[in-house]
């Protein structure tokens, strides 16, 4: 069964889907041949996420999204905005437009992958496996930061990205803490 996540924004109804498939992709780029933003050749081990926007249940319309790599579909990855939906797909984060489901921007926020995306101010901070991102509205990264190792924390008691009035608090791989203001700048 596919991962689905639903979105609720009076009066519409949002399907997120995870599309791909290991087996064939190309099935799944059939089923939205009409509604690919952007030319993007898909590859075997692409990431494809389906759109689809219902009003009062009846269907209105449906987008594909491809990255380049993988992430799993979660909750994290999604960020409803007024009238703007990000979704964190692969390494990139897509920004389409509700209802008509124009793509704004996609931007790469990370060499690996991005797991999640917060607003902040008037923009957004993502999560990514090798960085911490802050975007403006335009998609437009303001500044990026790496640690030691990958942001991902060993055990899951310990969360690997932590927004806090102060700033960022950033577990790695091995540990290491780090604590970042919202310019990115390490504070300890």
């Amino acid at each position: 069964m596919k991962n689905t996540l639903w979105l609720y924004k009076n009066p519409y109804q949002i399907e997120i889907i995870d599309e791909t498939s290991l087996d064939d992709n190309q099935k799944a780029l059939t089923r939205y041949q009409e509604r690919q933003p952007y030319n993007r050749k898909v590859g075997e081990y692409d990431q494809l996420i389906g759109i689809r926007i219902y009003e009062n249940e009846e269907p209105m319309g449906k987008v594909l999204l491809v990255a380049d790599t993988y992430n799993v579909l979660n909750e994290k990855g999604i960020l409803l905005d007024n009238d703007r939906l990000l979704i964190a797909c692969g390494n990139e984060v897509f920004c389409i437009l509700l209802p008509t489901l124009e793509l704004l921007w996609h931007t790469q926020v990370d060499m690996a992958t991005c797991f999640q995306i917060v607003p902040y101010q008037e923009d957004y901070i993502t999560h990514g496996e090798v960085e911490i991102v802050r975007l403006n509205k335009q998609g437009k990264i303001l500044w990026q930061f790496s640690g030691k190792d990958i942001f991902v924390s060993p055990i899951e008691r310990i969360p690997a990205f932590k927004t806090t009035p102060q700033g960022i608090d950033l577990v790695d791989f091995n540990y290491e803490e780090y604590h970042i203001d919202y310019d990115g700048k390490l504070i300890k």
